[in-house]
């Protein structure tokens, strides 16, 4: 891919400033171009993808068990109805080797993405993280062919979510790694899993020096508190669509055992509004 100026790619320019807010910047992850549009209409300044969302509403396990190709059709539609900048979350790389991992990266910058998630985990339990050495060269393969002010890469970091490790040796090994992906080119640390307790927030912060994603839970500080430690993005992953799926067995139970509407009606999106989110791609069908 030839080096282009960011001039050139003006939503990369803006979804790297905000990592250089004073206040956290929220990531909303959508699974569909409906979500994209319901997070942009509520005024959220960059739309984010969450692997496990898309793959769940195509009827797969998250992981690499969905087909990039309908990973690629979503974000297609995503990018579609949306005029903010959009990031994917493209797992580990869905690459059998980084030739191909560079290939599938450079489609999605081709469709217009800015940004993406690389993961360290591997989903298997002899050997829950990627060999540091692989994932640098993955992160230089990347950024031989990309350059940093055509795509953001956010470099999430599995050590603390696994579970695999103490407390301690997990922050040791986080922090280790992220040093050495950001030597091979990574923009931005995603520390995934429940990182919550402010003394971990901030050591992260003060040994990183690389701007700081939290994943939102219910034990993560307010984004005020998180704005005073110094965190730069917080993103919702898998959260929003699974809060809207636990609606819906909420409504189905409410139906099944008593037979009534209200959690059905209550907050719902009314029909009109639905159409209106998609006003631009409507099709006149009569006319005078």
């Amino acid at each position: 891919m030839q080096r282009e100026s960011v001039e050139k790619h003006p939503k990369a320019k803006i979804f790297a400033e905000l990592h250089y807010q004073k206040k956290p910047f929220i990531l909303a992850n959508a699974w569909d171009a409906a979500s994209a549009r319901i997070f942009e209409k509520a005024g959220f300044q960059a739309i984010g993808t969450t692997s496990a969302g898309i793959a769940a509403s195509k009827g797969y396990q998250d992981g690499q068990n969905i087909p990039l190709e309908e990973v690629l059709d979503t974000v297609r539609q995503i990018l579609s109805v949306v005029a903010l900048p959009v990031s994917v979350d493209i797992e580990a790389g869905f690459g059998k080797d980084n030739e191909e991992l560079v290939r599938n990266i450079k489609k999605l910058v081709s469709l217009g993405v800015v940004g993406i998630n690389l993961e360290d985990g591997t989903g298997c339990m002899t050997s829950p993280l990627i060999p540091i050495d692989e994932q640098v060269a993955k992160i230089r393969a990347i950024r031989k062919e990309i350059p940093t002010d055509r795509l953001w890469i956010n470099a999430r970091m599995d050590a603390m979510y696994l579970g695999i490790l103490e407390k301690e040796a997990a922050l040791e090994e986080t922090i280790r790694r992220a040093h050495a992906y950001l030597d091979a080119g990574v923009n931005s640390i995603f520390v995934f899993g429940a990182v919550n307790d402010k003394e971990s927030i901030s050591r992260l912060i003060r040994e990183i020096k690389a701007p700081l994603n939290l994943l939102a839970n219910p034990g993560l500080p307010p984004i005020e508190e998180l704005e005073k430690l110094g965190v730069a993005r917080v993103s919702l992953g898998s959260g929003a669509m699974r809060a809207t799926l636990g609606l819906l067995e909420e409504i189905s139970q409410e139906l099944l055992k008593f037979g009534t509407y209200q959690s059905l009606t209550k907050n719902a999106v009314s029909y009109s509004a639905l159409q209106e989110l998609f006003i631009e791609k409507r099709k006149v069908l009569c006319q005078n």
